[in-house]
């Protein structure tokens, strides 16, 4: 290895150690399932919306419903979101750069994407769970996410209207830039996603 592709990767290391100052978490109503990898916006860019991959609720005998599978965060620069701002106004749309997500279940589709007024970040969520239904029933763990934006404005996913809002997190300081999350996989009685917990990086 040349000593420029080392430095690269030293880099790259110690950024996604650094790069975190918080974590924001939902309240665990449930806990079925394995904590995967977490996953960050590339470098220099930082969540400014968000895309769910859900399972329709069917609630027939003959199905597992899962219903919330997956979050995607949508990744973007501030140049980016500065630029468009100021060509279009709040309502620009700015692709995303990318679309980070940690463990996602196979079930249902993905749906469509939620932003932030340009130039916002998503500095906050809150979580809808169903709270655990016992033995005999089918849990479903979470339905729906909502992500906050500030300045009084947020998005309410297209998941499910199952469950309870399970309270709002807000990142202490900076915005979100990366997630984790806990699923569930090849049970009796799949969840699929469980919680979720996000890094909140200060943009620089």
């Amino acid at each position: 290895m040349s000593w420029e592709h080392f430095f690269i990767l030293a880099f790259y290391s110690v950024r996604t150690i650094i790069a975190v100052v918080d974590w924001i978490e939902s309240f665990p109503l449930t806990k079925w399932g394995e904590w995967y990898q977490y996953e960050e916006c590339p470098p220099g860019s930082y969540a400014y919306g968000f895309q769910l991959r859900v399972h329709e609720f069917m609630d027939s005998a003959l199905t597992d419903d899962t219903v919330l599978n997956g979050i995607f965060l949508l990744c973007a620069t501030p140049d980016a979101r500065r630029a468009g701002y100021e060509m279009f106004g709040p309502f620009d749309y700015t692709p995303p750069l990318a679309k980070v997500s940690s463990e996602v279940a196979l079930n249902g589709e993905i749906r469509q994407e939620w932003h932030c007024s340009s130039p916002r970040f998503a500095i906050g969520f809150e979580l809808r769970v169903l709270e655990p239904q016992g033995a005999f029933w089918d849990d479903v763990a979470a339905s729906n996410m909502l992500l906050d934006c500030g300045y009084g404005e947020s998005l309410l996913g297209d998941g499910e209207d199952f469950g309870v809002w399970t309270g709002e997190q807000t990142c202490p300081k900076g915005v979100i830039c990366g997630i984790q999350t806990q699923v569930e996989y090849e049970k009796m009685d799949d969840t699929a996603l469980n919680n979720v917990k996000f890094g909140c990086c200060e943009p620089v």
